[in-house]
């Protein structure tokens, strides 16, 4: 068991306060070019980016207050929720980024362009409300019932996004290998790539946050402050900085109705180049259209033996 400073009853740990000024600097500076670039780019997809920035930026500034009031409860929850619910943001970031690309390059797309973000965010917005309720448990220190609640529930909410993160990754990279099939890799395709660095970054985090509440508020990755700079802060911030110098807008066109063709040349449609006649509420529920890929693969199991069946009746006839 790791030791409490009880001097810092509510974070365990003395805050260091150089570290919490140059993070809230950072992510501020940050935040503010991400605010920038939805501007200049109009691109409204990559607003979780400039929220996530803006999260940590007022969580580190709560925090900064809070290391000179240790035993201020008012401060330690602000701090403690922004700072923890900010990563889940830009795990939203990468959806509607993937959705963005999936709509440019709709004739490789695995799943519907257009459920990527109702999918995956709502499934992550569940695992975001797992996680939030979890965090109001935890800061009951008075209340160990509470507190074990509260962390069965944080380690739920990680592990369920951890999952959800690698099928993102899945439908990411089967997307990757639709379109290399195709020979329509282009400079687009820098987008993959800082989507595959993002999720790892994020990854690492999340696994960094499942360990942590694994071993307890009494294991060394609670009680010790390097950790959480090294595995959220600095990784965080490296997934925001790589996403401010590989900006997602300057590979991608403005609109959805620009899509690159089979052939590899761009086109322009109303309703873009992703053709889905199924019922809206059909396409919510079986985003990757299941059924039809289902009934697609009986089809093509019955054109086999029919096939099968005509060659040795041929064969029978030619016999005789």
């Amino acid at each position: 068991m790791t030791t409490c400073d009880p001097s810092s009853p509510l974070w365990c740990y003395v805050p260091n306060k150089g570290a919490a000024y140059a993070f809230a600097i950072l992510y501020f500076l940050n935040a503010v070019g991400h605010w920038y670039q939805c501007w200049k780019y109009k691109a409204k997809y990559t607003i979780p980016l400039a929220v996530g920035a803006t999260f940590t930026t007022v969580g580190f500034c709560f925090k900064i207050v809070s290391s000179y009031h240790l035993d201020v409860l008012g401060l330690w929850i602000p701090a403690a929720i922004l700072l923890f619910t900010a990563p889940p943001i830009y795990s939203a970031a990468d959806y509607f980024v993937l959705a963005k690309t999936l709509h440019y390059i709709p004739s490789q797309a695995p799943m519907h362009p257009g459920r990527v973000v109702t999918t995956f965010v709502t499934l992550d917005t569940l695992c975001e409300m797992l996680m939030g309720t979890g965090v109001g448990q935890v800061v009951n220190y008075d209340n160990p019932k509470k507190v074990r609640i509260g962390t069965i529930l944080i380690k739920c909410g990680l592990i369920l996004q951890i999952l959800l993160f690698l099928a993102f990754v899945a439908v990411a990279f089967r997307f990757h290998s639709n379109v290399r099939k195709a020979n329509l890799v282009g400079r687009w395709t820098t987008v993959l790539y800082v989507l595959y660095t993002s999720a790892f970054v994020i990854s690492v985090r999340c696994l960094y946050r499942v360990v942590e509440y694994f071993m307890g508020t009494t294991g060394p990755l609670f009680r010790h402050e390097a950790y959480f700079h090294v595995f959220e802060a600095t990784l965080m911030l490296i997934n925001v900085l790589v996403l401010n110098f590989f900006h997602p807008a300057r590979f991608l066109p403005k609109s959805n109705k620009i899509f690159l063709n089979e052939n590899g040349q761009e086109e322009s449609a109303d309703r873009g180049g992703w053709d889905d006649k199924r019922p809206f509420f059909i396409t919510l529920v079986d985003p990757f259209n299941l059924v039809g890929l289902l009934k697609e693969r009986e089809e093509k199991k019955k054109r086999k033996d029919n096939a099968y069946l005509m060659d040795t009746k041929a064969g029978s006839t030619n016999a005789v």
